[in-house]
C-alpha cells in the first residue's frame, strides 16, 4: 500500500514538471503552439484529477475529470476547425 502511495506522489511531481513545459511551449507566438499547450494542459488535469480521487477517495473527481477530456477535445476540434479557416 505504501509503494502505490508513493508512486502517485511522484507522478504527481512528475506532472508538475511537464505543467511547466508545457507552459513553456504554449508561451510561443504561434497560436498552434498555444493550442497543442492548452490541449496538454487540460490532460494533465483531468490526470490529476482521477489521482487524488485515489489518494483522498473523492468519487466525482472522476467525473469532472471525464468532462473536462470530452469538453477539451471537443473545444480542440472546433477551434483548429475555426484557426483552419472555413473551406
Amino acid at each position: 500500500m505504501e509503494l502505490i502511495f508513493f508512486s502517485q506522489i511522484i507522478l504527481i511531481i512528475a506532472l508538475i514538471v511537464l505543467m511547466l513545459v508545457v507552459l513553456r511551449i504554449s508561451a510561443y507566438s504561434s497560436t498552434a503552439m498555444g493550442l497543442i499547450g492548452a490541449s496538454v494542459l487540460t490532460m494533465i488535469v483531468a490526470l490529476a484529477l482521477v489521482i487524488f480521487d485515489k489518494l483522498h477517495y473523492i468519487k466525482f473527481n472522476f467525473d469532472i475529470a471525464l468532462a473536462l477530456m470530452l469538453f477539451g477535445f471537443v473545444g480542440t476540434i472546433v477551434f483548429s476547425y475555426v484557426l483552419g479557416g472555413y473551406e
